[in-house]
């Protein structure tokens, strides 16, 4: 069964009638439905390399000028259950100026809201608007996602100062993995948004260029906390690892120090404990305390001097 949804907006924010004249047409598809897929191919009445492109299994962030209508390929931030935000989903827009077709795999919260205002009445007015809501609603998902990043590596710096431990550099790694992944898609879709400013078709005039440029620069500042996060993680990791090996120098350090103090004690107790004639006290009552004694006088020695070495 299709999963394809189709929404006529009514040009004030709202959706048509079915005797209502609209401003055009969004149509939701799940690019992995077969039937979805079928109709895209054979029924939309598109190219059929724009077709490919919206089916692709894998894509990256751009945007494609076609001589009847543009083509986006953007990311959003996988807010669903039991799914990680920096596995992005991918979202592939058609846009022609009557007709945008939305195609993605699994649901969007960006999607979801746009399709709650327009039952509201307070939704995007065109389909332009509605494409613009879309770019935005994207980007704030972003941001959103990387302040939670930014949080979560002020509690590592936070317990880096508390201590040291191999659990902590479990979660750094995993911090540090997660934004290479956004990073390797949140670049590319900045590009295509700066690409999509400079585009002069007449489908596009109604497009209030000044956001798209807000959500560029926008996506511009991400990267860039994005990278400095990076280095952030790339620190503390760098100190953990420090601070890791501190701590097992100055445990062998400190068996080295017992060792060096008890290497010759053992000497003397491996001596005292031959079965041969003629070790000392052996026939007298205090012998084992005068062996004792020597020991433990030899032990305070080799600490003081080890001491007045600076060994410790």
């Amino acid at each position: 069964m299709s999963t394809r949804q189709t929404t006529q907006l009514d040009g004030s924010g709202g959706l048509a009638g079915p005797t209502d004249t609209g401003v055009g047409h969004w149509i939701q598809l799940n690019w992995e439905d077969r039937d979805d897929r079928s109709w895209l191919e054979h029924q939309a009445e598109i190219d059929p390399l724009v077709a490919d492109s919206l089916l692709a299994e894998d894509t990256r962030p751009r945007v494609v000028e076609h001589e009847s209508g543009l083509l986006l390929i953007l990311r959003g931030v996988n807010l669903n259950a039991g799914r990680r935000p920096e596995d992005m989903i991918s979202l592939r827009l058609w846009f022609d100026g009557e007709r945008l077709i939305s195609a993605s795999r699994q649901p969007l919260r960006t999607v979801a809201g746009i399709v709650e205002r327009l039952d509201d009445g307070v939704g995007p007015a065109a389909l332009g608007e509605l494409l613009l809501e879309l770019i935005e609603g994207l980007t704030e998902r972003v941001d959103e996602m990387i302040e939670s990043i930014e949080e979560e590596i002020d509690e590592l710096e936070a317990g880096l100062l508390e201590g040291a431990d191999r659990e902590l550099r479990n979660q750094i790694g995993q911090v540090r993995r997660t934004i290479i992944v956004i990073r390797r898609y949140l670049a590319p879709e900045r590009d295509a948004l700066l690409r999509l400013t400079g585009i002069n078709r007449p489908i596009l005039s109604g497009l209030d260029r000044g956001r798209i440029r807000e959500q560029a620069d926008a996506l511009t500042r991400l990267v860039e906390d994005l990278d400095m996060a990076r280095e952030r993680g790339a620190m503390i990791h760098e100190q953990l690892l420090t601070r890791l090996s501190d701590q097992l120098n100055t445990r062998m350090y400190l068996l080295s120090i017992v060792a060096a103090i008890f290497l010759p004690l053992g000497f003397i107790t491996g001596l005292f404990g031959i079965n041969v004639g003629g070790m000392p006290w052996v026939d007298t009552p205090m012998g084992f305390w005068w062996v004792v004694s020597l020991v433990a006088g030899l032990a305070i020695g080799l600490g003081f001097w080890l001491k007045r070495r600076r060994w410790f």
